[in-house]
């Protein structure tokens, strides 16, 4: 008898009155894949777009349903496929992969290709890795290989308090790089504050503009918007001649007039090579996470609702398995 589990799946994309929670076949696991046993799964702002079928219609894809969300989350090693090294049964992994065929985290078990799965590093528990990889990744992506950020430079974050954006001040901040910070809300303030970021602002606040300006009468070489709106425009403005721009893909920002700045809109897809990277920052500089609230996975709708609200970090579901 075909092994089943329980995932919270789409039968047709929507808003989050769509979700089901269902029994649902257990994948199989190709020769270099790894099946998981998930304990916890991030929900993830990107995950509305998949949800409303952006992702399928932009890029072309035939989707096939029950459906199932996800791209990252954690848990331990069910099964291994006979090409792959390096883990075995038990092992606490977390993973971030986009898209995944074989179905997303939103379920007991995911299997994932071996190339998107890591251990997870002692200083972190199982909650945050299952929610740091795909915004780290993200924030990481910006600043080092789109943004070219140096020590020394100085840097402006929209967006601080966000899911990428706190990852973002971190990751800046380690780089020995000067950060201002533009959060949201008393709540951001403080979560901003609390990562060691000194000079934040709240976006909210009616003379946000003025405040920013104050801390950067000379202007800024780099800039990371994680966020979009007419803050993000006016604040194109601050950025000197011939300076660079990133902002992740979704964020809405009209460019046109930046004729003179190094504008860039990137993707934070997860690959080896920046994982690793980004498992260097999470072991030996202590990058971590901040979860703003946690659900159960018969709760995903009520999550997905969430994700329209003001909150600071990252939203997650745990996962029991009965």
């Amino acid at each position: 008898m075909e092994k089943q589990m329980n995932a919270a799946v789409l039968h047709r994309f929507g808003g989050p009155e769509e979700f089901r929670m269902e029994q649902v076949p257990l994948p199989e696991i190709a020769a270099n894949e790894v099946l998981i046993k998930l304990q916890y799964s991030a929900v993830s702002s990107w995950d509305v777009f998949e949800r409303e079928g952006g992702y399928a219609e932009m890029l072309g894809l035939e989707p096939s349903f029950p459906y199932i969300l996800g791209s990252e989350g954690a848990g331990t090693v069910e099964a291994i496929g006979k090409d792959v090294d390096g883990f075995k049964k038990g092992d606490s992994v977390y993973t971030a992969s986009f898209l995944n065929a074989n179905g997303g985290t939103y379920a007991e078990y995911a299997a994932v290709g071996a190339q998107y799965v890591s251990l997870i590093p002692k200083s972190l528990g199982m909650r945050e890795a299952s929610a740091i990889l795909g915004v780290g990744l993200t924030a990481l992506r910006g600043l080092e290989d789109v943004l070219n950020l140096q020590k020394g430079g100085t840097i402006l974050i929209l967006g601080a308090s966000g899911g990428v954006g706190h990852m973002a001040v971190q990751l800046a901040k380690m780089m020995g790089a000067e950060v201002i910070a533009v959060a949201s809300g008393d709540d951001g303030i403080d979560l901003v504050q609390q990562l060691g970021i000194e000079k934040v602002v709240n976006g909210r606040s009616a003379n946000a503009l003025e405040q920013i300006k104050a801390l950067v009468p000379n202007g800024i070489d780099n800039a990371l918007f994680t966020a979009g709106g007419k803050l993000a425009q006016d604040l194109l403005e601050l950025v000197r001649n011939e300076g660079r721009v990133a902002y992740p893909n979704g964020v809405q920002l009209d460019v046109n007039t930046a004729a003179n700045l190094k504008v860039s809109a990137y993707n934070g897809e997860p690959e080896g090579e920046i994982i690793a990277r980004l498992n260097h920052y999470i072991e030996s500089k202590a990058l971590t996470v901040h979860i703003a609230k946690e659900f159960q996975l018969e709760e995903i709708q009520a999550a997905h609702e969430a994700l329209a609200d003001h909150y600071s970090g990252k939203l997650i579901v745990g996962i029991d398995h009965e």
